[in-house]
């Protein structure tokens, strides 16, 4: 590299008649550095392997709660009496728990189209039977052998699911995660005598906007989602409270329940006009007071009929 830096100095010397121009002296310069960088590159490239190990920190990948393995393991037993109405949980063979299959068939239709593992099941107002709607679908897609489902409940307001199915309210939950209090896999329990899982709400919170707008709450569906096929997420309605829009912007798709004689057309209008329309996977109607389908049922349920020939003869 010397003999370059001298032979570019003659070669100057001579075009000008003098002396070499300070220009040039800058550019030798420059590449005497040069020269230096690469032989201390040099020097270093030929330590030992072992020696150059020892000296380097180890490199630490950031954690990612997808990337963690997620196996939940807990399991409680149910206490579920008739007005819990789990009706796929304790007659499966009925009219409502026939109505849920459908449900969940055509949901299984429309996940072949789309993306489709979060669904939220919302209201418009209060009393509708979102959470109903939502614990009777999630035991019912938890039939499958194959996909396994979590059911969560959501409304960290006035929680529901657990006393639903027979359990305490104190129960550690969604709010505690949320909290950093517990890990994912402490508080999402498998219910005994069905093929579901069940996170709870967890203890009310103070500022339940605020721990839904963490970055927790991404992580944690993102982890759930390692194992489970199907989430099942019942919210608050979508009137007067800002929970579900929330829910809704981390959800593949959306359920409406409305409940004959207890919702009116203007309020299920403007919930209608709050939501995503991309998100709405459809209506469902909650005591329906139409008596056709009970009675195409009962001509093809043996149950139903059975029933039916050993009822008493009404009297005139």
């Amino acid at each position: 590299m010397s003999n370059i830096f001298e032979a570019l100095q003659r070669a100057e010397a001579e075009r000008s008649g003098g002396d070499v121009p300070k220009a040039a002296d800058t550019v030798a310069d420059l590449l005497r550095g040069v020269e230096k960088e690469i032989e201390r590159e040099r020097s270093f490239s030929e330590l030992p392997s072992a020696g150059l190990a020892a000296e380097l920190p180890p490199v630490e990948k950031p954690p990612s709660a997808a990337s963690e393995a997620f196996v939940p393991t807990k399991v409680i037993v149910p206490s579920v009496t008739a007005d819990s109405r789990l009706v796929c949980l304790t007659d499966q063979g009925g009219l409502a728990a026939e109505k849920f299959r459908v449900l969940g068939l055509k949901l299984r239709y429309l996940r072949e189209k789309r993306k489709l593992k979060r669904i939220v099941i919302t209201s418009s107002i209060p009393e509708e039977g979102k959470s109903l709607v939502s614990s009777n679908l999630a035991l019912n897609q938890s039939r499958s052998k194959v996909l396994k489902t979590v059911l969560i409940d959501g409304d960290l307001r006035r929680p529901e699911l657990a006393r639903r199915f027979g359990f305490h309210r104190s129960l550690a939950g969604l709010s505690e995660v949320l909290r950093g209090e517990r890990r994912l896999s402490d508080v999402v329990y498998k219910i005994e005598g069905s093929g579901l899982w069940f996170m709870p709400a967890g203890v009310t919170p103070e500022n339940p906007l605020d721990l839904m707008q963490s970055a927790r709450m991404q992580q944690l569906l993102e982890q759930l989602e390692t194992f489970f096929d199907w989430i099942i997420i019942d919210t608050p309605p979508i009137r007067p409270l800002a929970d579900t829009p929330l829910w809704m912007k981390l959800a593949d798709g959306m359920l409406l329940v409305t409940r004959e004689g207890v919702c009116d057309k203007k309020q299920l209008e403007r919930a209608v006009e709050v939501v995503d329309r991309s998100l709405m996977l459809g209506l469902v109607v909650n005591s329906c007071s139409s008596n056709e389908h009970k009675y195409y049922y009962s001509r093809y349920d043996p149950a139903a009929n059975a029933e039916e020939s050993s009822a008493p003869a009404a009297k005139n």
